[in-house]
């Protein structure tokens, strides 16, 4: 299957943070009340599902992805003024869209990939359990790749994509730092890479909080090219 993703670099006068994402993304949803997959919500409820647009930063500038109806809208976005982060108004320098067709979905071989931004690859749930495995000396990275393959499935889902075959995973991760994802409840994040026969667009996002940037992947070898 190919599918379309577009890319909008922004670069500002003042420099952007890795964790300003979550401004990036407030910035676009106000602009965008009307239209939820800017913001992943309806009439104030949250819309549980993989978000087809998603946040991040980058080499201090702001990226926006857009996956299927998340490109469509991309595409048609004007050029910006400014970027407001946290109630300031930040000139913006340069803009650059990118519109591609990607390969997306179930590949024969092994495709490889790092983890550009630390990964939310438990909840709360099962990040009791991780701590259990670990306590009892056992293995918790099966736990781990389990949980890849489930943040794949729900990317699936998302964009319209049957799985058709089983999805493997390998991965070669570390715990990272733990970020806030709620009000006084913290997550330990990972970094590293896996292995999936599966293709992932570069500079997309899986797991937990992936509209603020987290969980962003880069494939480094392996599969059919972009």
């Amino acid at each position: 299957m190919n599918i379309e993703k577009t890319e909008i670099w922004v670069t500002t006068e003042v420099p952007l943070q890795l964790n300003d994402g979550r401004a990036v993304r407030g910035f676009f949803g106000n602009l965008y009340k009307n239209r939820p997959e800017f913001h992943n919500h309806f009439r104030d409820k949250l819309i549980y599902k993989h978000p087809l647009i998603q946040y991040k930063v980058f080499g201090g500038s702001a990226l926006v992805v857009g996956l299927k109806e998340g490109a469509y809208l991309l595409k048609a976005m004007p050029e910006l003024g400014y970027l407001e982060i946290y109630y300031r108004k930040h000139s913006i320098v340069k803009q650059n869209t990118t519109n591609v067709v990607v390969p997306f979905g179930l590949t024969e071989s092994m495709v490889c990939y790092s983890f550009a931004t630390p990964w939310i690859g438990l909840n709360e749930k099962n990040y009791q359990l991780y701590l259990r495995l670990k306590e009892r000396g056992k293995d918790a990275r099966i736990l781990l790749e389990k949980n890849i393959i489930g943040n794949i499935l729900s990317m699936c889902k998302s964009v319209g994509y049957t799985v058709n075959d089983r999805v493997h995973v390998k991965s070669n991760l570390e715990e990272n730092m733990a970020v806030e994802v709620k009000e006084d409840v913290k997550l330990i994040t990972f970094k590293g890479e896996f292995e999936a026969n599966f293709l992932i667009p570069t500079f997309w996002g899986i797991g937990g909080k992936v509209s603020l940037g987290y969980g962003t992947v880069k494939r480094k070898n392996g599969g059919t090219p972009q």
